[in-house]
């Protein structure tokens, strides 16, 4: 029991430090990541399907897909974030576990988007902490249903 506390502990670590990193850097850097994702996507699409794209048609795309892909990762990060933090809390034997990670995300979303407005180039935006928040109820939710499977 000991060491999975430590394991979702530190991967909690991580989670909060990850979204910290990426928002600490300045607009321009932390568009040019995704951007870069982004073509990496594009790329494997081609591969798969065999299709040549034309480096011209890969930056509008990469315009295009711009938001979805920097909104997923927002989502990403903070669904396992809403994972590691429950399993934390349940592994410690709190008895509101689900509350606390939930308040516990939404507030570090919230502080998140606060640090952003004091970096180059970027915005807070309450939306993307809609989006977090919603990412870490999934996260719980998928613990919750992941939990009640091993039960059976």
């Amino acid at each position: 029991m000991k060491g999975k506390r430590i394991t979702f502990t530190l991967l909690v670590i991580l989670c909060l430090g990850t979204i910290f990193a990426f928002s600490h850097q300045i607009g321009t850097t932390s568009e040019s990541i995704s951007d870069g994702f982004t073509i990496g996507i594009i790329n494997v699409y081609s591969k798969i399907t065999s299709k040549e794209i034309s480096e011209s048609r890969k930056e509008e795309l990469v315009k295009d897909l711009r938001k979805v892909v920097r909104k997923s990762a927002h989502f990403t990060i903070y669904f396992f974030l809403g994972i590691f933090m429950y399993a934390t809390l349940s592994s410690y034997g709190c008895n509101h576990s689900v509350l606390f990670t939930l308040v516990f995300c939404f507030l570090y979303a919230c502080s998140d988007e606060v640090h952003q407005l004091f970096v180059i180039h970027r915005t807070g935006r309450v939306f993307d902490v809609f989006i977090d928040t919603i990412g870490s109820s999934l996260g719980v939710s998928f613990s919750l249903l992941f939990k009640k499977i091993v039960r059976k």
